[in-house]
């Protein structure tokens, strides 16, 4: 287990502009979904369409925003869903692995392909 930081894209649509971050990915927290600034997502022009509530890492619970982006990692892209966070709060979440194929490597600290699995 452990935490180290990655570099992602996000956009508002496939193939636009998209701004680069740099994201944690905390494999200790167990995070579901990516969770990104709300004034970050605000500027890229996305708008949250509902709400959930969340367990936090500290155990508070909270009801946030959620919208749609688009996450490009190396040279692929995929639509998610991300939380509208506070302003230091850069996350990527399980999802948004589990989207690219790829899981969290924390011996090297970077992502790698997840194993093909087999049904």
């Amino acid at each position: 287990m452990g935490t180290f930081h990655t570099k992602i894209a996000v956009g508002r649509e496939r193939g636009g502009a998209y701004e680069n971050v740099t994201a944690l990915v905390d494999t200790r927290a167990g995070s579901f979904l990516s969770m990104l600034p709300a004034s970050f997502l605000r500027n890229l022009g996305i708008e949250s369409h509902t709400e959930a509530e969340f367990t936090l890492a500290d155990g508070r619970r909270q009801r946030l925003p959620l919208g749609a982006v688009w996450i490009r990692i190396g040279t692929e892209q995929h639509p998610n869903s991300v939380i509208f966070g506070p302003e230091d709060r850069f996350l990527l979440g399980a999802v948004t692995m589990q989207t690219f194929g790829l899981i969290a490597d924390t011996t090297h600290h970077k992502l790698i392909p997840a194993p093909e699995l087999t049904l």
